[in-house]
């Protein structure tokens, strides 16, 4: 409604100063699509310490991350282990040396969680089978917080319920967000809208921003309304080397170099310091990667326009205030309707006139 009038746009280096305390609790709001790399690499490259990462299933994120020092405490359903038990990465290695503390759940389990803090519940019920698991047996981090068994009031019979979750932070891409925040998302979104709501603040990269008047175009796509956003961040290939539907393919040929070099610790470091430490900034890690692949891999990755089919928004009174910025069903003006909020609030008493 009306103009926007709060600019929440930033710096990754500004917005993971700001809103990434050491100690916080972070979710990672993607998974295996439009991964937030700007983001995480701007959180090593800040040295942050002792974060307890929830994250539903990861490819390299967790490995950097852990890998950095960045976190010791780790909350999951997957994460990608490229080679098997042979090829055991940073997470592997983490695990056997004592290094991390992980809390293992099912993608289910991890998404109710993040759902229901959300939606501001408490508990919320999962699938009874995963009772005869490891993953309800044995608790780590959450402890005796991980499940609980209540009784049905219907039924009577035995429930699992999880309880609901609030990260402090969550951090997630997507394909384009306003000034104020109104993040657009499309393609496979996994538990992007829950993980991300379910936080108490919410940082949002975007491969563009763009004016309020196109978010108003394509409400449909907003997955994060403005207000709910503390920073806005443009940063084009903000996800590389995962994918961003509309804008760029996986890199696997980047994706296998890194996997490479996750084969040992020395190498790990290696990745970090040329990829990450030494970069300032995105822009300086895609001019790296342009100065040593060349550009024409780069330009490979870029998507083939497939644009959807438009779909027709209209109503009988297209919009709510006229040229002019009337109203007849409000019988009031934009201006006078904006002072009567600011006055009175969002609730606004009529008095109707008796005839």
């Amino acid at each position: 409604m009306g103009e926007v009038k709060i600019s929440k746009v930033m710096t990754a280096r500004e917005a993971v100063e700001k809103f990434v305390p050491d100690g916080c609790s972070i979710s990672i709001a993607n998974f295996l699509h439009s991964t937030p790399f700007a983001l995480i690499h701007e959180i090593i490259r800040q040295q942050k310490k002792n974060l307890l990462v929830w994250s539903q299933s990861g490819i390299e994120e967790l490995d950097l991350l852990i890998g950095a020092g960045c976190t010791h405490q780790i909350i999951t359903a997957y994460n990608f282990r490229a080679g098997g038990e042979w090829a055991s990465g940073e997470f592997d290695r983490a695990l056997r040396d004592g290094r991390l503390e992980l809390e293992d759940l099912s993608n289910f389990a991890v998404l109710a969680m993040l759902w229901a803090g959300a939606m501001g519940y408490n508990f919320i019920p999962v699938l009874k089978g995963i009772k005869e698991t490891d993953i309800f047996k044995i608790s780590t981090i959450l402890g005796s917080e991980k499940f609980k068994v209540v009784k049905d009031p219907f039924s009577g019979e035995d429930t699992v319920v999880v309880k609901g979750v609030n990260p402090e932070v969550g951090i997630i891409h997507v394909q384009r967000c306003d000034r104020e925040g109104n993040a657009q998302y499309w393609g496979s979104i996994g538990n992007s809208k829950w993980a991300s709501l379910a936080c108490k603040k919410i940082i949002v990269s975007a491969e563009q921003i763009v004016d309020h008047e196109v978010v108003q175009f394509s409400p449909h796509l907003t997955l994060i309304p403005g207000f709910r956003v503390d920073a806005v961040v443009e940063e084009p290939w903000g996800a590389h080397p995962a994918e961003v539907l509309g804008s760029y393919n996986t890199d696997f040929s980047f994706r296998a170099m890194f996997f490479m070099h996750n084969l040992t610790k020395e190498s790990m470091q290696t990745f970090l310091k040329e990829w990450i430490y030494d970069r300032m900034d995105r822009n300086e890690y895609i001019a790296h990667y342009v100065e040593k692949f060349g550009q024409d891999p780069l330009s490979r990755l870029r998507a083939r326009t497939h644009p959807s089919y438009p779909a027709d928004l209209g109503s009988s009174s297209l919009m709510v205030w006229d040229e002019n910025g009337y109203s007849d069903t409000l019988a009031l003006t934009r201006k006078e309707f904006d002072s009567v909020l600011e006055k009175q609030g969002e609730v606004v008493e009529w008095e109707i006139e008796e005839k």
